[in-house]
């Protein structure tokens, strides 16, 4: 399962390869691409990991980050 999610507190490349490192580091976390630009990671699982995990994954480093869900299209429209 892939699960796209905003990261917070990434300035530079080094921010960017400290995230990734991280992440992938969490038991069941099979992959990770992070965007610096677009401040987002997209995770690939092989079960379902808590985003409070991924989180205290990125407070063992030491940095400033954090990591949501996006919300969902923010500027799509809904019809009712």
């Amino acid at each position: 399962m892939t699960h796209k999610y905003k990261i917070s507190g990434m300035t530079c490349n080094g921010c960017r390869s400290t995230v990734e490192k991280a992440l992938q580091g969490v038991e069941g976390v099979s992959n990770v691409e992070v965007n610096l630009q677009n401040e987002q990671a997209v995770i690939e699982m092989k079960q379902h990991v808590p985003v409070a995990k991924l989180q205290q994954a990125l407070e063992e480093t030491k940095g400033s980050y954090s990591i949501a869900l996006p919300l969902e299209d923010e500027g799509s429209s809904q019809t009712i």
